[in-house]
């Protein structure tokens, strides 16, 4: 059995196809209000860890990162999954519509 290397242009002869330029999708950015709802998820996961530094850790990202996006500065569907990794709860319940503590986070009723 031999091993036969094909190379960029598919053995065809010519040249290797060429790449598409990278673009960030506008539909990945997150809203205003979901900017908003995850920095008040960032200040509550703060109070709930202790620290700036210790909620980083838990993260995965730098102290400084998470002390600007509480600020107000940046925010994105990344630090969201990690913010609800962090928290224990699933992504719409950091960026969806808060619910009142006495109804159900599924159905709205009261219990």
């Amino acid at each position: 059995m031999q091993l036969y290397l094909i190379p960029p242009d598919g053995g065809q002869g010519g040249r290797a196809p060429a790449r598409r330029p990278y673009h960030r999708s506008r539909s990945l950015s997150l809203t205003d209000v979901e900017r908003m709802r995850l920095r008040a998820a960032i200040r509550n996961l703060r109070a709930l860890y202790g620290t700036w530094a210790c909620l980083a850790e838990v993260m995965g990202v730098s102290a400084g990162t998470l002390q600007q996006l509480a600020s107000g500065n940046g925010g994105s569907h990344a630090m969201a999954l990690r913010a609800a990794k962090a928290a224990g709860v699933s992504l719409d319940q950091i960026l969806g519509r808060p619910v009142a503590a006495d109804r159900c986070p599924t159905c709205g009723r009261s219990g």
